[in-house]
């Protein structure tokens, strides 16, 4: 598994921005064909939309390493 050294993100990284700032933000990733067809056939089995199901992974995933972490 592709480990690209994640890490969190806060406020003091760009204090400038501030609360307001701390809505969801688009990214772009590309990712293997595998996990793609993953994403889709999960996003069509739940009734939710790719981007959506992509986001659901990545939050569940950074949760499940901060568990790690701790």
């Amino acid at each position: 598994m592709y480990n690209a050294g994640l890490r969190s993100i806060s406020a003091q990284d760009f204090p400038s921005l501030g609360i307001a700032s701390r809505k969801p933000q688009r990214i772009t990733i590309t990712v293997a064909w595998s996990t793609y067809q993953s994403l889709i056939a999960t996003s069509d089995e739940q009734g939710r939309s790719l981007s959506n199901t992509a986001a659901y992974w990545l939050e569940r995933q950074a949760d499940a390493m901060k568990r790690e972490a701790s």
